[in-house]
C-alpha cells in the first residue's frame, strides 16, 4: 500500500497524471557550434549534423518530487521513496527529459541496434528512471533485491517478467513503437518510463538537463521533447551537413 505524502512545488499545484501539461512552454532555439555539455559520446561521422541543447525549468522556485510513504517490505524497501518525477539540478536543468525526432524517413534509419538497455530493480526503484531504445534492441529485467519484483511493461510494449529472486535476468527484444511505463505489481510506487523507436535519434537529459543526438541526416525534422510531469511539446528544426544545431527549451508552469 503506498499513499502520497509530499508532493510540492512552490510555483502550481501538480498533478500526476502522465503527460499533463502544466501551463505554457517557453521554447527558444539559436543555431551554430554548442556548448552543451556531451551525453552521448559517439563519434560524429563525416557530413551528418548533431542536435544538442539543455532543457530547463523556468523561474527560480523550489521544487521536489513526489515523495510516497510505503508499507510493502519495509524493511528492504524502506518506509518513503521519492517518485524521481520532478529531477531540477545545477542552472535549473531538468533530469530524465526525453528529446526525439519524430518524422524521419525510413530509409534514413542506420542500419544498426545499440547496446543492450538492463532494467534492474534496485532498492525498491527501477534503474534507470527513464530511457530510450532503438527498435530490436535487447531490454533485460534483473533483480537486486532481496525481494519479489515484476517488471511490467505497458504500452508500446506489452510484457509482465517475473523476478522472484535475487540476480534472476530476463531479456526480451523491444517491440512496438511509442512510450512504454514500467510499473512494479508487488510495489506501487515504482514506476520507470521507456521510449522505443524505430531509430537511434533520441536522448534522455542528464543530470544537468542536457543531451546530445549525433549523426543525423541533414534535413528538416520535427523535435519532440517530453516529460512526465510537464507534458510535452514539439518544434520544428534544420539539421544542416556537419554542423551541430543547438536548442534551448524551457519549461514554466506558473
Amino acid at each position: 500500500m503506498i499513499k502520497i505524502v509530499s508532493k510540492r512545488c512552490d510555483l502550481v499545484k501538480v498533478h500526476t497524471t502522465v503527460g499533463k501539461v502544466l501551463g505554457t512552454l517557453i521554447i527558444g532555439m539559436v543555431f551554430g557550434c554548442s556548448g552543451a555539455e556531451e551525453s552521448s559520446p559517439e563519434v560524429q561521422d563525416e557530413g551528418l549534423g548533431t542536435l544538442t541543447g539543455v532543457i530547463r525549468l523556468s523561474g527560480d522556485r523550489v521544487t521536489t518530487p513526489t515523495i510516497v510513504e510505503n508499507s510493502t517490505d519495509p524493511e528492504v524497501c524502506g518506509e518513503r521513496h521519492s517518485l524521481q518525477d520532478l529531477v531540477v539540478g545545477p542552472g535549473r536543468g531538468i533530469r530524465y527529459v526525453i528529446v526525439a525526432l519524430v518524422d524521419v524517413p525510413e530509409d534514413s534509419f542506420p542500419q544498426v541496434v545499440g547496446e543492450p538497455l538492463i532494467i534492474d530493480n534496485r532498492d525498491c526503484r527501477f534503474t534507470p528512471h527513464v530511457s530510450v531504445v532503438t527498435a530490436g534492441t535487447v531490454i533485460e529485467a534483473t533483480n537486486s533485491d532481496p525481494v519479489l519484483h515484476t517488471t511490467h511493461l505497458y504500452g508500446a510494449m506489452e510484457r509482465n517478467f517475473a523476478l522472484p529472486t535475487v540476480g534472476l535476468r530476463v531479456s526480451r527484444v523491444a517491440e512496438g513503437e511509442g512510450m512504454v511505463i514500467v510499473k512494479c505489481d508487488v510495489h506501487g510506487w515504482m514506476q520507470s518510463f521507456l521510449r522505443i523507436d524505430p531509430h537511434p535519434f533520441h536522448a534522455v537529459t542528464d543530470a544537468a538537463g542536457t543531451f546530445r543526438i549525433n549523426n543525423i541526416p541533414p534535413g528538416e525534422y520535427t523535435l519532440e521533447v517530453w516529460h512526465e510531469r510537464l507534458g510535452q511539446t514539439h518544434r520544428s528544426i534544420r539539421i544542416e551537413s556537419a554542423q551541430s544545431t543547438e536548442i534551448s527549451v524551457s519549461f514554466d508552469y506558473r
